[in-house]
């Protein structure tokens, strides 16, 4: 008997030491917890696991840097509160990577405020680049309209602040694939503002202009936002003009003859051009000279990188709003087109027609006075669907690009020369050749189906990117002076776009007020015009190599939500939302209960013995 009782108090010491050194395992653990942030990747596609370029950017911070994330609130749906918590997640384990230099907020700033006042708070905060979304749910029945701000503002040091967006849309909606490609591409957007915060002596960047090119104020969105990574300078470029020449007067007394003289300013202007990582031709109106074209064929064959945004034809929508129907005859830019056929693109002379379109808004000829819009084939709009094709980091997970009486592009076959295909119309295109008549009219044909299956010249070309080897376009016995050559380059890259205006943002005349690059004041439609861009010129002229971040994938994993929300059929014992509800919140249940029961049987039949 007292054996027994010996027996009894040994179990129960020992279960009373058990429950002790539990009770420490679980203290000690979270307080290592709260000082150490370590998680373990256990996904196939390693979704949790940076990449070891932003590894190097973040180990390199030096500084205090603070993220404010506006992603906060009582009323985010399910697929924001998914991206929420990959923010924090990925905020953390950037925080522990940089030896915690890196400190953030989440804040709810329109939390116990009026309408008035988020309305307030809106304007601020987009005036400083904060997106806002709408985020539409439908709640037993009704439409709920919750106001969401997807981004964070970001401070280094004492004077560098940053926005990042964190929301991809899709045509400006905002669904569960759209929420997933976000999440594929918060690495790269947090890291890309990291890097401009650690930008010291950025790379330079030229557009050229002199000959016809857009004001300004047309380029403003585009240069603002390239200046936050780059050296922007607008480079006057015209070899004929007086004001050009009057920099190299200097150079009359020495060289006499004029032809001696003419050599001396091309290889001045390519000196000129060398003193810059980058050149853009942004739109040209008027022909290149053989002199242009040959300072910049000795730039890039020099290893100078260069982006082309050309418009083939002499397309502009305000002969249109005056006329209403107008003929666009060619540029016959001679030279600028010899040079990129040459370096293995052909700029074809011809509009691009595409039924995959933006509208434009016209008077009702029912109805007059009232405005409508209307599909304009001239408006191609290119979407990146999840193919092969897509999967290039300038152009992953990209919402849609809105272009404007664009042209089309034909890839010649170069060897050491590789070819991206960038941006691709739909397969329902026509092409129109130079002088190509447009009429408004056309869009009473949008439900003609004679008219909608005239459209039959397949997919397009409107954007390469070019990699490789170059060869000059003067490399021939007939040179145009007796000056050093350059016959070709052996690793280089351009970018060649056949639309000068998808750089472009538009300019309120009356008050000089500027839009946002890519929104389209007609439909009020955002498209991701910027994006593309930025991407291009990073990938160009971004050593880090960050783009490649963008190549990440992660599987969306969801229920099918027509099965789940499908009315109950006849003969079932339950609706499939109710099943799986019933198995998600009573099977983990029964399993810990089971568990219990199973363990409690095991311990009297262990120690009955």
């Amino acid at each position: 008997m007292v054996k027994e009782k010996k027996q009894k108090r040994g179990l129960r010491q020992q279960s009373y030491i058990e429950l002790i050194l539990l009770i420490v395992v679980i203290v000690l653990s979270n307080i290592m917890a709260s000082q150490y942030y370590k998680k373990f990747d256990l996904t196939k596609e390693k979704r949790f696991t940076l990449s070891p370029k932003t590894e190097e950017i973040v180990k390199k911070i030096d500084d205090r840097m603070y993220f404010k994330v506006y992603l906060e609130g009582d009323n985010l749906s399910s697929k924001f509160k998914r991206l929420r918590t990959a923010t924090l997640d990925m905020l953390q384990e950037l925080r522990e990577l940089s030896g915690n230099r890196i400190d953030f907020e989440f804040v709810d700033v329109f939390k116990d405020k009026s309408d008035e006042e988020k309305a307030v708070i809106i304007k601020q905060l987009s005036q400083r680049g904060v997106m806002y979304y709408n985020d539409m749910e439908l709640e037993t029945n009704q439409q709920k309209r919750n106001l969401i701000l997807p981004s964070a503002e970001v401070s280094y040091g004492s004077n560098k602040e940053f926005v990042v967006n964190l929301l991809n849309t899709e045509m400006g909606s905002a669904e569960e694939t759209a929420i997933n490609k976000s999440i594929e591409d918060l690495e790269y957007n947090i890291a890309n503002t990291i890097r401009k915060c650690l930008i010291k002596q950025p790379k330079k960047l030229a557009f050229l202009w002199g000959h016809g090119e857009p004001e300004e104020a047309n380029m403003d969105e585009l240069l603002s936002s390239l200046s936050e990574n780059y050296s922007i300078d607008r480079v006057f470029f015209n070899l004929g003009h007086e004001n050009y020449l009057r920099q190299f007067s200097y150079l009359a007394e020495k060289y006499k003859d004029y032809d001696s003289l003419g050599a001396q300013i091309v290889l001045k202007s390519i000196d000129m051009l060398k003193n810059y990582d980058g050149v853009i031709v942004m739109k040209p109106t008027t022909p290149l000279s053989s002199n242009e074209a040959f300072v910049l064929d000795q730039y890039i064959m020099r290893g100078g990188k260069t982006v082309w945004m050309i418009d083939p034809l002499m397309a502009e929508h305000d002969s249109l709003r005056k006329y209403s129907k107008s003929y666009f005859p060619d540029y016959n830019n001679e030279y600028l087109r010899s040079i990129l056929f040459n370096y293995g693109v052909r700029l074809n002379g011809n509009l691009l027609l595409d039924r995959r379109c933006n509208d434009i808004v016209l008077n009702d000829p029912t109805r007059p006075g009232k405005m409508l819009p209307f599909a304009w084939v001239y408006y191609p709009v290119h979407v990146f669907n999840d193919t092969a094709q897509n999967k290039h980091p300038i152009v992953k997970n990209l919402e849609a690009v809105w272009m404007r009486y664009a042209g089309t592009l034909k890839p010649i076959s170069r060897k050491g020369l590789n070819i991206t295909n960038l941006l691709l119309s739909s397969d329902q295109t026509k092409l129109q050749e130079a002088p190509a008549y447009v009429d408004l009219s056309i869009v009473a044909n949008n439900y003609d189906p004679k008219y909608l299956n005239s459209f039959k010249s397949g997919t397009q070309i409107t954007g390469i990117l070019m990699e490789g080897e170059f060869k000059s376009f003067f490399r021939r016995p007939d040179k145009i002076y007796e000056i050093p050559l350059t016959e070709s380059v052996q690793n280089n890259s351009m970018i060649v776009i056949s639309d000068g205006d998808i750089g472009l943002n538009d300019v309120r005349r009356s008050t000089g007020e500027i839009f946002p690059l890519g929104y389209d004041r007609e439909t009020r439609r955002n498209f991701a015009n910027k994006k593309f861009l930025l991407n291009c010129f990073d990938y160009l002229f971004d050593e880090s190599g960050l783009i490649e971040v963008r190549s990440k994938e992660i599987s969306l994993r969801l229920l099918d939500k027509s099965r789940i929300n499908s009315p109950q059929l006849e003969g079932e014992w339950m609706k499939e939302k109710t099943k799986w509800q019933l198995i998600n919140t009573l099977v983990p249940v029964l399993v810990v209960i089971l568990f219990g029961v199973f363990n409690t049987f095991y311990r009297r039949w262990k120690y009955a013995r």
